[in-house]
């Protein structure tokens, strides 16, 4: 049975990952500030809380998956934080706490799995949930798109670095996604929501399991060519010039 680490396991994506691996026979470590807890078959499952900023915390989440499991096949680092505000305003601890975790966050994730991944008998596959602001910018987020630019940019070198080793690594870059992170902007901003949604093409937001579908696929055999890609999960989001609103299209 294959083993994945999934990091930002307790909720949104993070969790849908995991529940979506255990699904396709993985057994699962999660990660996240709090020990994740996930309805799974016994003996398939364990949590461990750490912050994915930290070095120590990364190898102990390994750690735990060669304990239990004795191997570590897959590594989906799915934690994330976000923030806007203008450059000259912005708080700069908001800003180094962005890029740890964003950023910093998958480099430690990948160092500290590397070992054990070598190690693996089978298909190796590292993937890092960026995003489609990490392909493009958006007002007033220029800390997150800095941050999510740079793990794209990260996985597509890792890509070339690990590929002769037989390791894949990708990027999902999802687009307006229903989870706690975005509850704050759909709660307290309806009315920007509602902008996001018109310029989606499909005309809705993403559900978490939608963006893990994503990642089983990049994880799985399926995807066995594919290494150093950042594959949108946006509802058509980034196929757009910007000049015009999907809904504004003549028919």
């Amino acid at each position: 049975m294959p083993v994945a680490l999934v990091t930002g396991a307790s909720s949104g994506i993070g969790r849908a990952t995991a529940l979506r691996l255990l699904h396709d026979g993985f057994s699962v470590v999660g990660s996240d500030l709090q020990v994740p807890d996930l309805d799974a078959p016994p003996g398939t499952f364990a949590g461990i809380a750490g912050d994915v900023s930290e070095q120590s915390d990364n190898e102990r989440a390994v750690a735990m998956a060669l304990d239990r499991f004795g191997s570590l096949d897959a590594v989906c680092l799915n934690a994330g934080v976000t923030g806007s505000g203008p450059i000259d305003s912005f708080p700069l601890e908001d800003f180094e706490r962005i890029v740890a975790v964003d950023l910093k966050g998958p480099v430690l994730g990948v160092r500290a799995a590397l070992t054990a991944l070598r190690r693996s008998g089978g298909p190796r596959s590292i993937v890092v949930t960026a995003s489609t602001s990490g392909l493009g910018g958006d007002p007033g987020m220029w800390a997150y798109n800095a941050a999510k630019a740079g793990a794209v940019n990260l996985v597509r070198s890792l890509a070339l670095e690990l590929g002769p080793e037989g390791i894949r690594v990708n990027a999902v870059c999802p687009g307006p996604t229903v989870t706690a992170m975005t509850g704050r902007l759909r709660e307290l901003a309806p009315d920007k929501a509602s902008e996001l949604t018109a310029a989606i093409p499909l005309q809705r937001w993403a559900a978490p399991e939608e963006v893990a579908a994503a990642i089983a696929f990049l994880v799985s055999s399926q995807a066995s060519f594919i290494t150093g890609v950042a594959l949108p999960v946006d509802g058509g989001v980034t196929a757009t010039t910007g000049q015009f609103r999907p809904a504004a299209v003549l028919r």
